[in-house]
């Protein structure tokens, strides 16, 4: 048995170790998003890290490894199927201009984009390291509320991400603005449905003792996916592009569904 400070220490290897991994292929693949592909398999690792290294194994090491795994397997298939093939993401390429040659990038994206994912993976998994390393006995309602609201997460990206990828198939949906199904309601039903399954993955930890400290991993979580990488920066980007989309922003609430607004 090792003690939670060691097994935080060895999950945070693990991560780096796996996001310089992910470095080294995008140089010669001159692809940085490469990290969005394969972000989930980050969390798996450290989820698998955590498993073997738990001095105990029961239910509730299994249902977290459960919700950890099938999560994964879902977004990283839609991720490679919209992204592979399709070259680098704008976000990042738009980083080549912050210097004057492709060395003084590599480095950049290794400090910018890798190093800093793996940190902040490593932060949203900590009630998946925590609940691996004290978990005993069964689960009980705290991890059957989170595991409902994990499913609900799970339901409504998965949904959101159909809509989305019915709508880019139709060449006539060019230039315009996604406005019907879940979208109609969340600028971003998506990711809304991606922080439930994170949030509920903490409630689920809260099941072991100081498992509610490790709401610090949601919350880094939710500020990367509003702040960072998600909400806001894509709203500006789509605001800046497209007709209409600062009129679908006035009526149309940010994260939360909800009824659209009165013009």
């Amino acid at each position: 048995m090792i003690d939670l400070a060691l097994l935080l220490a060895i999950n945070l290897g693990v991560a780096l170790a796996a996001a310089i991994t992910l470095w080294l292929a995008s140089i010669p693949l001159k692809d940085v998003s490469i990290i969005d592909m394969f972000f989930a398999l980050i969390i798996v690792a450290i989820t698998i890290a955590s498993l073997l290294l738990a001095p105990t194994t029961g239910a509730l090491q299994w249902l977290l490894l459960a919700l950890v795994l099938l999560w994964a397997l879902r977004i990283t298939a839609y991720l490679m199927a919209r992204n592979w093939g399709h070259g680098e993401d704008p976000r990042y390429s738009k980083l080549r201009g912050w210097v004057n040659d492709e060395r003084a990038f590599i480095w950049l994206s290794l400090r910018k984009v890798f190093l800093l994912q793996a940190l902040v993976l490593w932060l949203a998994s900590l009630p998946v390291q925590v609940g691996m390393q004290l978990g005993t006995g069964a689960p009980g309602w705290l991890a059957v509320a989170g595991t409902a609201l994990w499913l609900l997460g799970l339901v409504t990206e998965t949904v959101a991400d159909r809509h989305l990828q019915q709508f880019r198939a139709d060449p006539g949906n060019q230039g315009k603005v996604l406005c019907t199904g879940l979208w109609r309601y969340s600028r971003h039903p998506n990711y809304f449905g991606e922080l439930c399954v994170w949030w509920g993955i903490w409630l689920v930890a809260c099941e072991v003792p100081f498992g509610f400290l490790t709401i610090i991993g949601p919350l880094a979580y939710s500020y990367l996916v509003i702040n960072v990488t998600g909400q806001r920066t894509l709203d500006k980007k789509l605001a800046r592009e497209k007709p209409g989309y600062a009129e679908y922003m006035a009526r149309t609430s940010g994260l939360i569904p909800m009824p659209p607004r009165r013009p």
